[in-house]
C-alpha cells in the first residue's frame, strides 16, 4: 500500500506555536540588528552602539530582555515541530527518519547559502546540524529526553565554571590584556571599513571568515549543546502532547506550570545580569561569570515568555489580536531570510552603506518597523497562498515534488 505524505494543512496547525514563532521573529531581529549594523567583535570590546543615554538604555534592555532569550524559544519550537512532523509521517505509514534527514539537509543548504551570500549570523545551518543529532533521540522515552536535556544544559555551565575558576586563579597577570584589546579594536575598525565601503568580493571573503569564527565560538562556548538540549525539550513537549492537552482543559486552567514565577524571576535575573555585564571590568574574574549565568537565566525567561502567550491565547479576543503574528510565524523562514536581505541592503556598501553608523535606539526602531511590515505582508500573502515562498521551496525539495502554492479560488455562494 502506498502512503501519501504531504505538508500539514493550515487547519491542523496549532495557532499558539505559529504565534510564538511570529513573536520570536521580532526578538531575533532586535538582537540580530546589533550584528547587522555593527561588528560582532564589539560584544567583546564593549564598544557601544551610539553614545546617547537612550542608546545605552536600549542596549541594556536588549541584553536583558532579548539576547539569549529568543533563539532558545525558536530552538524549542523547532524541536517540537520536528517531533510533530515525525509523528504525523509515522501515522501515515512513512519513514520519519528518512524524511527528516532530507528536510534537514535542505535546510542546511539554505543556511549555508544564507551565511555565505547574505549574512554570516545564520542559525539555520546550526539548527539543521543539531536536528540531525536530535534524530538519534527520536525513539527515546519522554523521561529520557528530559534527563539528556538536563545533562546537555549542565555541560557548558560546568565547563564554563571551571574556566571562570581558572581565570580567578590566574587573574594577577593582565599584562597582555591591553595589547589584545587594542588588536580587537583594530579588527573592529577593519570590519566597519569592509562592510561599509568594501567591494562585494571583499565583503564575501570577510563574511565567510567571520562565519567560520562564529561556528567555532558556537561549539566552544556550548551554544550548540544548549540548542540540542532545547530541541530535546521541544520533543518532550511533543511526545507528551502538552499543547494539545492544554486545549482540552477548562479555559481558566490553561497555563504552564510555574510560568508566572519563571517570567518574574527571569526578568529580575536577566536585568541584574545585563547590568553586571556592563559595569564589571573585563579584567575582573567575575567578567566571565555573568555570561555563564545567562545560559541558565536566558532560557528561564524564554519559558516565561512561552507561558505568557499560553495565558494570552486562552481567550478568543487575544487569539484574534495575535493572528498577524501567527501569519508571520507560518512564514518564519521567508521572513527570517527577508530580514537579512533588507538589513544588509541598509548597512552594507552595496546598499546604503550605514554599517557602524546607526545607534542602538534607531536600530530598535528599524527592527520593529521591519517586523510590523512583515506582519502585514504575511497576512495578505497567506490569503492567496498556502505557504511563504521559501517554505514552498523547502517543502517541494523535501517531498521531491512541486507543491501547490496558490489557494483555490473561493466560489461565489449560490443566491
Amino acid at each position: 500500500m502506498s502512503h501519501t505524505i504531504a505538508p500539514t494543512p493550515a487547519r491542523e496547525r496549532i495557532d499558539l506555536l505559529d504565534i510564538l514563532r511570529g513573536f520570536a521573529l521580532l526578538g531575533i531581529l532586535i538582537v540580530n540588528m546589533g550584528l547587522f549594523s555593527f561588528p560582532f567583535i564589539a560584544q567583546i570590546t564593549r564598544t557601544p552602539r551610539g553614545d546617547s543615554a537612550l542608546d545605552h538604555a536600549t542596549e541594556l534592555l536588549i541584553a536583558a530582555l532579548a539576547t539569549g532569550k529568543f533563539y532558545p524559544l525558536f530552538a524549542f519550537l523547532f524541536g517540537l515541530g520536528m517531533w510533530m512532523q515525525m509523528e504525523r509521517i509515522q501515522e501515515a505509514g512513512g519513514s520519519p527518519g528518512r524524511f527528516m534527514v532530507r528536510r534537514l539537509l535542505v535546510l542546511m543548504g539554505f543556511g549555508l547559502a544564507h551565511a555565505l551570500l547574505i549574512w554570516n549570523g545564520d542559525i539555520l545551518f546550526v539548527y539543521a546540524l543539531v536536528g540531525l543529532a536530535a534524530l538519534l533521540f527520536r525513539k527515546a522515552q519522554p523521561r529520557t529526553l528530559l534527563i539528556w536535556a538536563g545533562i546537555l544544559i549542565a555541560i557548558p555551565v560546568i565547563i564554563g565554571a571551571g574556566f571562570v575558576a581558572l581565570g580567578a586563579l590566574l587573574s594577577g597577570d593582565t599584562s597582555g590584556m591591553a595589547e589584545g584589546m587594542a588588536a580587537m579594536r583594530d579588527l573592529e575598525q577593519r570590519t566597519i571599513e569592509t562592510y561599509a565601503r568594501g567591494s562585494w568580493g571583499q565583503i564575501f571573503v570577510w563574511r565567510a571568515v567571520e562565519w567560520l569564527v562564529m561556528m567555532v565560538i558556537f561549539f566552544l562556548f556550548g551554544n550548540v549543546v544548549q540548542i540540542l538540549a532545547l530541541f530535546l525539550i521541544g520533543m518532550y513537549f511533543g511526545k507528551r502532547q502538552i499543547f494539545q492537552r492544554l486545549n482540552e482543559k477548562p479555559v481558566a486552567e490553561r497555563r504552564l506550570p510555574a510560568g508566572g514565577v519563571c517570567l518574574a524571576a527571569g526578568l529580575i535575573a536577566n536585568l541584574a545580569l545585563a547590568w553586571q555585564m556592563r559595569v564589571t571590568d573585563l579584567s575582573s574574574p567575575l567578567a566571565g561569570l555573568w555570561p555563564l549565568l545567562t545560559l541558565i537565566a536566558g532560557p528561564v525567561l524564554s519559558y516565561g515568555y512561552l507561558a505568557l502567550f499560553v495565558t494570552l491565547t486562552r481567550t478568543e479576543a487575544w487569539r484574534h489580536r495575535l493572528q498577524p503574528l501567527a501569519a508571520a510565524g507560518r512564514m518564519a523562514l521567508s521572513n527570517y531570510i527577508t530580514q537579512s536581505i533588507i538589513c544588509t541592503l541598509i548597512f552594507y556598501s552595496y546598499g546604503l552603506g550605514l554599517f557602524g553608523q546607526v545607534g542602538a535606539f534607531i536600530g530598535l526602531v528599524i527592527s520593529v518597523t521591519i517586523w510590523l511590515v512583515q506582519l502585514g505582508i504575511s497576512v495578505v500573502w497567506l490569503k492567496r497562498f498556502r505557504f511563504g515562498p521559501l517554505e514552498w521551496a523547502w517543502r517541494s525539495l523535501t517531498y521531491g515534488k512541486r507543491q501547490t502554492m496558490a489557494l483555490p479560488a473561493s466560489r461565489p455562494s449560490a443566491a
